[in-house]
């Protein structure tokens, strides 16, 4: 597996790719990331990572120590030195040393790495996190390092030999997947949640969205329930580096199936036409 690093636009070997134990990011999770696909030397929806990057800097008071066009710079040639035709990207900022443990506080640090990567094509089977996730707050919509009700709620998804797992917020209703977006069919009309939800504010939601309305597939962004989730026709997940994964059962006080149906078909083979071949 090729991994090609880089902290603050200094290309590092993998040995010696190392922060300091002092960095706020590891004592108090104080930074964010993101998580972007490449194909060959093109960095899909770059952009509207980069935005939501600030956003998120913006949100936690985060100085970004570096100009975007900068971090653009680094992320591209970081890739671009990966030679595996489709590639995953992990951006991560985190807060720099603090000053009470370090003795200073330094700037933050840009850490960009690179490896090559297989979008999984097999439909998931999920199941429901017992935790739920705060629909009211702010962080939701960003990236940020904390990040521990997705890990847990995955760790035993996988331990239970599930590929995922849902999300609902404490008002009862779907928010996501942990490492993705929901969508669902019911009648003929594409549904996904609101931010609203506690969902992620995800790329490739705004890309499938931007779709249906070109493309004239009737959608709608409404709360579920997850009664009403499981009584869907169709129901996909989405992200950056999933794209479009079709959804063959869920896990709930029983286990409901579902078919890989002609919307799901249509929209992942529109997205990846226009992510692969271009618009």
């Amino acid at each position: 597996m090729r991994i090609n690093c880089s902290i603050n636009g200094k290309a590092i070997p993998k040995p010696q790719a190392k922060v300091s134990i002092f960095d706020n990011s590891l004592f108090y999770a104080d930074g964010l990331f993101e998580t972007l696909m490449a194909v060959d030397d093109r960095v899909i929806f770059l952009e509207d990572h980069l935005d939501r990057l600030e956003k998120g800097a913006r949100l936690i008071h985060l100085a970004l120590p570096y100009a975007r066009d900068q971090i653009r710079r680094w992320i591209c040639e970081t890739n671009r030195k990966n030679k595996d035709s489709i590639k995953k990207i992990r951006i991560t900022v985190t807060a720099g040393d603090s000053a009470f443990w370090a003795g200073k506080r330094t700037n933050s640090r840009v850490i960009i790495i690179t490896t090559g990567y297989e979008p999984p094509t097999k439909p998931f089977c999920l199941t429901v996190s017992p935790f739920r996730v705060d629909q009211g707050s702010p962080f939701r919509n960003v990236k940020t390092l904390s990040f521990i009700i997705e890990m847990t709620s995955r760790k035993r998804a996988y331990s239970s030999k599930y590929d995922d797992a849902i999300l609902l917020n404490r008002a009862g209703n779907v928010a996501e997947a942990t490492s993705a977006n929901i969508f669902w069919i019911r009648n003929g009309t594409l549904f996904t949640t609101p931010t609203s939800s506690g969902c992620l504010e995800g790329m490739t939601r705004k890309h499938i969205l931007e779709l249906a309305k070109t493309h004239r597939i009737p959608a709608r962004v409404k709360n579920i329930s997850l009664t009403g989730l499981l009584r869907a026709d169709e129901i996909f997940i989405t992200s950056s580096l999933k794209l479009i994964i079709p959804v063959s059962s869920i896990t709930a006080d029983q286990t409901y199936g579902y078919e890989v149906g002609p919307i799901t078909k249509r929209l992942r083979r529109l997205l990846w036409d226009s992510i692969f071949w271009g618009e």
